[in-house]
This record gives C-alpha cells, sequence and structure tokens, in this order.
C-alpha cells in the first residue's frame, strides 16, 4: 500500500502498472524501457535500448528518439516476458527489471511472427529513411509466386549485413557509406531463391578515415524481412553456391554477392531492393 500526504493507494487483482520510454541512468548507460507490469502476477512484459556515454555525458534530442522508436519497435515486436515477484514497490521492480535486462531475458524477447493488415506497407519509418534515391521500383517476375508457393514450407530465413563505401555524394560529403540488410530463403537444390533488402546511407569524407554508423540493426533486419514476406525478388543462385543456402551451411558469402550483384544492378536507375507486392502469398 502506498500512502501519500491525504489519500491512499492499493494495486488489487487486476491493476496494471505500465511506462512508456523511461529513461532510467546507471552509471554510463542511459537504459530506455518499455514496460506493463502486473502486480498481482508479478509478470512483466518489457523492451529497452541501451545508450553508452562517457562520463556525465547526456544524450541529445536525435539520440533520444532514435532510442524511443527503437524500444517502442521492439515492444511491439519482440517484448520480453518475466516474472519478477508480486507486489513489488516501485523502486524494487525497477532493479528487478534491471536485473532481468543483465542476466535473465536481456533488452529483447524472441522474434515474433509478424501480424500485419493488407494495407500495412511499411514496418516502421525506417524504411522510407533508409532507402533514400534508391527506392525500389515494382518488379514483376512471373517466377515469384510460383516460388512463394513452392518455398511456403521453408521456414529458414537467412538474414547477412553489408557495408562498403562507394564515390557517391552524400550531402556534403564526397562519399557514401552503404549498409545492406539482406534477407533470404532458397532451394539448395536449384538454387531457386528469392530475397527482400533495405539500405541505410551515411555520408563520410574519406575511404580511410571514418567512423562506423551507428544502426538500427534490429529495425533494418525487420524491414528486409517484412520485403521478403510481402514484395520478394526472385533470383538463381550460382551452381556453383547453391548448398550455401542450406542453414548449415558455415557461411554464404558467395551468396551473399550473387545477392549484391542483383540489387546493384539497377532497373530504371532504382535499385532491386523490392519487388512487386504479392496479392494473398506469405513465406
Amino acid at each position: 500500500m502506498n500512502s501519500t500526504t491525504s489519500f491512499q493507494t492499493y494495486h488489487g487483482p487486476s491493476s496494471i502498472i505500465s511506462e512508456n520510454c523511461l529513461w532510467i541512468v546507471d552509471g554510463y548507460r542511459h537504459i530506455c524501457v518499455t514496460y506493463v507490469y502486473s502486480p498481482h502476477t508479478g509478470n512483466i512484459n518489457y523492451a529497452a535500448s541501451i545508450l553508452k556515454l562517457g562520463p556525465e555525458e547526456f544524450p541529445n534530442d536525435q539520440q533520444i528518439n532514435g532510442h524511443e522508436q527503437t524500444t517502442t519497435r521492439r515492444f511491439n515486436i519482440r517484448r520480453a516476458n518475466a516474472n519478477i515477484g508480486t507486489y513489488l514497490i516501485y523502486d524494487d521492480m525497477l532493479k528487478k527489471l534491471r536485473r532481468e535486462m543483465c542476466l535473465g531475458q536481456g533488452c529483447v524477447g524472441p522474434r515474433q511472427k509478424l501480424h500485419r493488415s493488407d494495407d500495412e506497407e511499411s514496418l516502421s519509418s525506417v524504411e522510407c529513411m533508409s532507402d533514400g534515391g534508391d527506392s525500389a521500383i515494382s518488379i514483376i517476375d512471373p517466377k515469384i509466386e510460383d516460388l512463394v508457393s513452392k518455398m511456403a514450407s521453408f521456414k529458414d530465413v537467412k538474414t547477412i549485413k553489408y557495408s562498403c563505401i562507394v564515390k557517391e555524394s552524400h550531402g556534403d560529403y564526397p562519399y557514401t557509406i552503404r549498409t545492406y540488410y539482406i534477407a533470404f530463403k532458397g532451394d539448395k537444390n536449384t538454387g531457386d531463391s528469392m530475397y527482400g533488402a533495405c539500405l541505410s546511407h551515411e555520408g563520410c569524407y574519406s575511404k580511410d578515415e571514418y567512423t562506423d554508423p551507428t544502426l538500427d540493426d534490429d529495425g533494418h533486419y525487420e524491414t528486409a524481412i517484412m520485403r521478403l514476406e510481402k514484395c520478394p525478388l526472385y533470383i538463381k543462385i550460382h551452381d556453383d553456391y547453391k548448398r550455401q543456402l542450406c542453414m548449415s551451411s558455415p557461411h554464404c558469402e558467395d551468396v551473399m554477392y550473387n545477392i549484391l550483384d542483383k540489387i546493384n544492378t539497377r532497373v530504371g536507375g532504382f535499385m532491386q531492393i523490392k519487388g512487386s507486392r504479392l496479392l494473398g502469398y506469405f513465406c
């Protein structure tokens, strides 16, 4: 029971405590967390993201907005679940939650199957912000619908991330750091495959001196997976490399370069990162 100056409060079996994008400072770590806690059962659903800063540093507006978006996206898609004890007072509840992040479930839970409505085009604003001038043209490939049906039972999806620096201006910068996020799956016997991808662009002054950009990997991977599910592109992996489509393969480097070659082969001036939207088909 909590006491105030003029009245008292308490929690019953149906009580719920929740906060969106609460910031916790723990040493050099600034933690953004969203949670829903049931005092009666002790159950808590949560997701968080962590920003590490130097001593006496404080996050700027861009960092705060970015981490709040990441935390919200994680809570909607990959929230963690734990039991931290019943009827905890506020400070003890936060301490148990912090301990769960460090020693238990971590900041996110397992990847959940995404439920999207038919008119939902994008998982998040990352899709629009990242692709910039390389937005995809809708590419209709007659092979893709047959392949989607054939591969409906293929549950294993591989994801890869690849970065490079290209001689391409980005704002006032003469070079661009281009990061590819790719989700794909394919038939190791035939090489028939499909993929979805998304891009991130950051400017830099030199190929030799640059800082690796801080990117929202989870958000970009989710966008690539969404495109694989809703608007995939067909690719035929070379016979020499199709065994790399197997999940037990120690690497898929050659498959990655096959896909990168297709992405960078522009159609109508656009990179091939997504195809035409499927009607009635989900991978």
